[in-house]
């Protein structure tokens, strides 16, 4: 399926889609504080000096009166204060009395309506927040007020974090920061920009199938001054566009998700797909219909005929390193056969960890087992040529008719690639400077042959003798992590699900700008002589950040406009420049800049060891693991690396930006990370089973695996050694937010046990016995669409009575009619297409 173009239905805008109008960071996460109203009664102070400075107007009650002294010069006592015997000049007479009253009753009408215009208009707020009246804000706001009024209203109706939009948000910096330099812009008040989204020209940027933004900087691609766009803004605008993309072709209801699973698939559902159905909506899946992920993963087990996948259903459960989980009638048994397995501490806490996960909906499972391995990284190494061979006849409904398959502990990387892949055809292929724009090609080592030398999984060999120990042939086993180029099948880990976030300080209190990251060197199996573990990611990104030379390095940087001064000038606490003012564009051009023009970029060069010392602070922690001590790579890593102390969550969370990357496998700290008020920049070659979910540019930040963009990323968002001040820092706080929000609301346990459950029913149509209808059947949804019509038999009637009021065409189908219509014709397109594919290639194309 195209992922750029959308299913053919309405589009809908739900309560988690980035509103239209601006929208305010909150200081909590996952809630908005309410605007306090500004003080009706203003009193002023009385005097210190008062005698009755510290009684108020209504304490002065008769009891709390203090009686004076008896003397006085006409032997009575002075009359209390509210006996005076003299009256305003107002109240003398009963006429003035009556007019003076009148006066003041007009007055406080007048005041009152007032006041609640200018709160209705929010200009009370405008002034409470500026201490002057912003006309700008008062017209912009008081056009919207009805708008955010709705906005802000289902704000509050549930309570779930809500996204924002990181578009927005860039606008609001992008003014501000331009605002700074207002010498370097053409000030055009006509033409205030209306923070429109995706309205940024692209500048002919390439977009790779490799997943990459490609920026050429020696091509002539510039605009007319000399100056070109900024290549982050434009992968925002995308990041946006395709969450709001993802959320309006979302299923509604059982009908519709059945529909877009076989306009998808070209199959039914599997059985009990109701049941899951029924699981997602009492649990508010946000994105019900994107699980590719796992029609990937089992697509080429469709073409083994039922008595080859019982056969290796049983090899994998007798195989080393493995457990198995054991379904039957509803209750989960966990059964190891290889105790060897048993001497790694952790396979009975994953082995119940994924027992519990799956007890949550076992009742809908039928009798089936499932063998899983208990290492981090995947295991199955299968050749392009089988793979695609059996995925062909898989999705053709057919059978493969060669069982044999070589299982060679020896693996090739390159078998699992295909022909024409850049891995295959120019190992150096390289595209030059560029951004991710989408994680799941950028990871693929296939079109990116990049990768290969600098990941641990990559670079160590997969023999005979390796753990896990690699298979070339197609198994049943399910694994925690996986790449694109292997066939395991992949599952939710539930490692480090429950870690404590730690004291995390908002946004605004993080005391740190700095990127950090602590870990341990994980990264490959074993690091010996024989391997170059020195180019193993970790490894690289600790010396990467501890560069101490002196030798000038170049990045980019957005152009502001910013005049040229060294690096130890700072701008004053008012936003503008101390002595020494040097005020020209750093274009090339030295063109002034209009403020709505979107941002352009320029190049800095800065001695590394400042920018590193500037932007990062991460460091491996404790001391060498996982190397041989024989032939002394302990000793070397002991020598080579400055090693740190380990750094708490809560020392972590003072930091704006958090930097997660690949260990052995998967990085389990990715959720808690995500679950911070910081901005999170990802480093992976591994495929997940969330990354349909996680959208780029909108909840995080993807960066490359040689590092090559990671300065330029921090540029924008941090600043520079000579420009602190110029990061776009509301954008990161909003990419922060979202963060948060895909946790709170896309990777709760319901949301491991969603994708467990789909899998898993999946998965059992695969592995039931032949002749076992394991399809989810038109007859089924026609059954719970009869009892939907039973229990809202009150709410039909109400349409028939309106139908007899307001006749309508008798001739045109009933929505139930119309409906099944259009069922019927989908799966008979995909009958039709099947057959046309079956006479065109009805040979099996083999290894």
């Amino acid at each position: 399926m195209d992922r750029a173009q959308p299913s053919p239905r309405v589009p809908y805008r739900a309560t988690s889609t980035p509103p239209r109008t601006p929208l305010s960071l909150p200081s909590v996460p996952g809630y908005r504080g309410p605007i306090s109203p500004p003080p009706i009664n203003n009193l002023q102070r009385e005097y210190p000096e008062s005698p009755t400075s510290g009684i108020s107007f209504n304490s002065r009650s008769k009891e709390s009166y203090i009686k004076p002294s008896n003397f006085s010069l006409t032997g009575q006592p002075p009359p209390p204060p509210w006996k005076k015997r003299y009256l305003p000049r107002s109240f003398r007479s009963p006429k003035r009395a009556l007019i003076s009253l009148l006066f003041l009753g007009i007055l406080i009408l007048t005041t009152r309506t007032l006041f609640h215009y200018l709160k209705d208009k929010k200009i009370i707020h405008s002034l409470r927040r500026n201490g002057k009246f912003n006309w700008n804000n008062i017209v912009s706001e008081g056009i919207n007020n009805q708008e955010e009024e709705v906005v802000e209203e289902e704000e509050y109706d549930d309570g779930l974090c809500k996204f924002v939009s990181p578009v927005e948000a860039y606008h609001r910096d992008l003014n501000r920061l331009r605002n700074i330099f207002p010498n370097n812009n053409e000030l055009n008040s006509k033409h205030q920009h209306q923070h429109q989204k995706h309205n940024i020209s692209h500048n002919h940027y390439t977009y790779s199938p490799t997943g990459h933004l490609i920026i050429n900087l020696n091509s002539d691609d510039e605009r007319e001054d000399g100056s070109r766009l900024h290549p982050i803004p434009l992968l925002l605008n995308l990041g946006e566009k395709r969450w709001e993309e993802l959320l309006s072709r979302q299923s509604r209801t059982l009908e519709e998700a059945v529909r877009e699973y076989i306009r998808r698939y070209g199959r039914k559902p599997p059985k009990g797909f109701d049941k899951w159905w029924e699981f997602a909506s009492k649990n508010n899946l946000v994105l019900p219909d994107e699980y590719d992920r796992i029609n990937l993963d089992l697509a080429p087990f469709f073409a083994l005929p039922k008595s080859e996948m019982k056969r290796r259903m049983e090899w994998v459960e007798n195989m080393e390193k493995t457990f198995t989980l054991i379904i039957e009638d509803g209750e989960i048994e966990i059964e190891i056969r290889d105790p060897g397995g048993l001497n790694w501490g952790g396979t009975l806490p994953r082995a119940h960890e994924t027992s519990a996960l799956l007890k949550g909906f076992s009742k809908y499972l039928p009798n089936m087992k499932a063998t899983f391995s208990i290492f981090d990284q995947p295991q199955i190494y299968l050749s392009w040529a089988r793979r695609g061979s059996l995925i062909d006849l898989g999705l053709r409904g057919e059978v493969t008719t060669h069982l044999k398959e070589t299982d060679n502990s020896e693996v090739k990387l390159s078998r699992s690639c295909a022909p024409g892949t850049n891995f295959r055809k120019n190992k150096e292929f390289i595209e030059g400077k560029s951004f991710i724009y989408d994680s799941l090609e950028a990871g693929d080592p296939c079109q990116n042959p990049y990768l290969i030398p600098v990941h641990g999984l990559t670079l160590e060999p997969h023999g005979h003798d390796s753990l896990p120990k690699p298979h070339t042939q197609l198994l049943p086993l399910f694994s925690l992590a996986k790449t694109s180029i292997n066939s395991d099948i992949l599952v939710t880990p539930t490692d480090q699900f429950d870690f404590a976030i730690g004291k995390d300080p908002v946004w605004e209190e993080k005391d740190n700008d700095k990127l950090v990251w602590r870990g341990s060197s994980t990264g490959i199996s074993m690091m010996n002589s024989s391997i170059p573990w020195r180019q193993a990611h970790r490894i690289r990104l600790h010396h990467f950040a501890a560069n101490t030379s002196t030798d000038s390095m170049s990045y980019l940087i957005p152009d502001l406009g910013q005049p040229s001064r060294s690096s130890s000038r700072r701008l004053e606490d008012d936003g503008q420049l101390g002595d020494n003012k040097q005020y020209h564009a750093s274009s090339q051009s030295g063109a002034k800049r209009n403020i709505n023009d979107p941002l352009t970029f320029t190049q800095d060069e800065v001695a590394t060891d400042e920018a590193m010392d500037f932007f990062y602070d991460i460091k491996l922690s404790g001391g060498p693991i996982q190397c041989d001590t024989e032939d002394g790579t302990c000793d070397d890593m002991q020598k080579e690396i400055q090693w740190a102390g380990h750094q708490s969550a809560d020392e972590l969370n003072r930091h704006k930006f958090l930097l997660d990357i690949d260990g052995n496998g998967w990085s389990g700290r990715f959720r808690r990370l995500m679950s911070t008020n910081s901005m999170v920049i990802k480093m992976t070659m591994f495929t997940e089973w969330f990354q349909p979910h996680l959208i780029p540019w909108f909840m995080y930040v993807p960066a490359k695996l040689d590092f090559s963009d990671l300065t330029d990323i921090m540029a924008f968002f941090r600043g520079t050694p000579k420009y602190p001040e110029l990061g776009f820092d509301e954008t990161a706080a909003a990419l922060a937010r979202n963060g948060q929000c895909f946790v709170q609301r896309m990777f709760r346990m319901e949301d491991l046990q969603a994708y467990m459950m789909r899998l898993f029913l999946e998965y059992a149509r695969i592995a039931a016995d032949e002749g076992i209808d394991m399809d989810f059947s038109i007859e089924e949804i026609e059954n719970i669409s009869s009892e939907w019509n039973e229990s809202d038999k009150y709410e039909k009637e109400e349409e028939d009575r309106n139908l007899e009021e307001y006749p309508t065409d008798s001739s045109s189908p009933s929505p139930e009619e119309e409906a099944k219509d259009e069922y019927g014709t989908q799966v008979e397109e995909f009958s039709q297409v099947d057959q046309e594919g079956i006479e065109v290639n009805r040979e099996e194309s083999e290894i």
